[in-house]
């Protein structure tokens, strides 16, 4: 079943979008009952559309596939509170947007780690059998427990990709004093992560 396919009416043809309103929502309510056929066709129908829109949003083709299953994978969780408040594809749209930044925030964790592992402080990893997961959730409560001003310095610098001036400019301070901040960012961003420890304080970054 192709619910995507033309149909015709009063002998003119009528857009995939128009079928739609009728056969999708016939489709969606099977799918909401566990109809196993209805979510083979749901899924043949609209992955190619949602791996196209997601290869289009920059998602590399490595990551597309996953990120398709993910999308699929909110789909099926929300299917049933979908109330047609608008076209279908549209919401999918909305789905692989959402999938696409979390995507994008995730490969910026993984630069920030990149730069951490280029750091003489990997070197603190020898004899610990860490997962990807384990770094990822102590460089997440690292940042956390920052200190704002270093926070912000550190992530418009290394996540973002920002130049000191840029930075200067957005915080409205001396490039003299991004420069500072990223200094004592980085040496307290560290010591979060590998001891795990609060520094005293929370005041302004010096």
């Amino acid at each position: 079943m192709n619910v995507c396919a033309p149909c015709r009416s009063n002998g003119r043809d009528v857009t995939t979008q128009t079928c739609q309103i009728g056969v999708v929502h016939g489709l969606f309510d099977r799918c909401v009952t566990g109809d196993r056929e209805a979510w083979r066709d749901l899924h043949r129908t609209y992955q190619p559309i949602a791996c196209r829109f997601l290869a289009r949003l920059g998602v590399p083709g490595s990551d597309v596939d996953d990120a398709c299953q993910e999308v699929f994978v909110q789909v099926f969780r929300y299917l049933g509170r979908f109330e047609h408040r608008c076209d279908f594809q549209t919401w999918l749209y909305k789905l692989c947007l959402s999938q696409s930044a979390r995507l994008r925030r995730r490969r910026k964790l993984q630069r920030a780690l990149a730069w951490l592992w280029g750091h003489e402080s990997a070197a603190h990893t020898a004899g610990h059998d860490w997962t990807d997961r384990m770094v990822e959730e102590r460089v997440r409560r690292a940042f956390d427990r920052m200190k704002p001003l270093h926070h912000e310095v550190l992530v418009m610098f290394h996540l973002e990709g920002l130049e000191g001036d840029e930075i200067a400019r957005i915080l409205g301070c001396p490039p003299t004093t991004v420069r500072r901040r990223l200094h004592y960012a980085r040496q307290e961003f560290e010591q979060l992560l590998w001891a795990g420890t609060s520094p005293a304080g929370k005041g302004s970054a010096p």
